[in-house]
């Protein structure tokens, strides 16, 4: 037990280059803070999250008394803030709480993206994802208190953890015929037909069925597959150590062909449905998914001696 317990705080200790985190800081904001844009370019704004008669917000009064507009206004600011690198920590917690308010205003108006952003911005707030490419680097440079060129790896464990729940759930709850042989793998076809949804006509959906079947497999075996990703880091991060399942995964790069089927369903998804920022949102979270180039393991124990 004491040997098992050691792994496990080594692995909790672990250090490693803050790139994967920082990029997805960056991906996160600016993913946010467009979708927040679009929605008051496209006159959405205030009459998602503005009460009768002015608009359709359903939820009681937001904390502090700040109505849809103002709420609006700090999340912009924010989700701004966190792609830049600016008061990061601040900017996390601000994002998240005014992204809470705007779905108490209009809980309609949500979708899986806005749950899931409100878990990431507390989690990089949790971590040193400010250490590179930020203005909050900048500035500790400038004062003479450059940021450390290793930071905890455990915030990006947690995100890459909720990243493939969030497909291997997706995939669990797919319990429709439609999705698996007995409906004839027709569930994506069915849904590029759908016109509340779909981009193109139903035309294109029925000529090119062979494919989409074919597709429609793939994706369910992607999100149910998610948790075997674990196992594909695991064995490529151990490359050095003997054992014929990790030499076979590794010749067969099966992390990367996880991550390709993972960018080409997300991609997939833009190109033939109108889901919003949802594609852009999970793949922006792809880079924790990424094994760093180089890290190193510090014991709790032998760094304190």
């Amino acid at each position: 037990m004491n040997a098992w317990w050691q792994r496990w705080v080594a692995l909790w200790d672990r250090r490693e280059p803050p790139t994967q985190l920082a990029l997805a800081r960056i991906g996160v904001g600016l993913v946010a803070c467009a979708d927040l844009v679009y929605s008051r370019a496209a006159g959405l704004a205030g009459v998602l999250w503005s009460p009768y008669p002015a608009g359709y917000a359903t939820g009681r009064e937001a904390w502090l008394g700040l109505g849809g507009g103002a709420w609006w206004t700090i999340a912009v600011i924010a989700s701004a803030a966190i792609a830049l690198g600016a008061a990061t920590r601040v900017a996390c917690i601000a994002y998240a709480i005014a992204s809470l308010e705007l779905a108490r205003l209009a809980p309609a108006s949500e979708s899986a993206l806005d749950v899931l952003y409100r878990i990431v911005p507390i989690v990089l707030a949790l971590s040193r994802c400010n250490a590179r490419w930020s203005i909050d680097a900048a500035i500790a440079r400038a004062l003479g208190r450059p940021p450390p060129a290793e930071i905890p790896a455990w915030p990006r464990y947690l995100l890459m953890l909720q990243l493939l729940w969030v497909y291997f759930s997706a995939g669990i709850n797919k319990t429709g015929a439609e999705w698996g042989p007995l409906g004839g793998f027709t569930a994506l076809a069915d849904a590029a037909a759908d016109p509340q949804a779909a981009r193109f006509g139903p035309e294109w959906a029925q000529a090119l069925l062979p494919l989409t079947r074919v597709a429609t497999l793939v994706a369910i075996a992607f999100e149910l597959g998610a948790p075997l990703y674990l196992a594909f880091l695991y064995y490529a991060d151990t490359a050095d150590r003997p054992g014929r399942v990790r030499r076979l995964c590794n010749r067969l790069h099966l992390r990367w062909i996880w991550l390709a089927l993972g960018i080409a369903f997300e991609l997939g998804l833009a190109a033939v449905l109108r889901l919003g920022d949802f594609p852009y949102g999970m793949l922006a979270l792809y880079p924790v998914l990424l094994l760093p180039q180089r890290a190193r393991v510090t014991n709790v124990a032998a760094s304190a001696t």
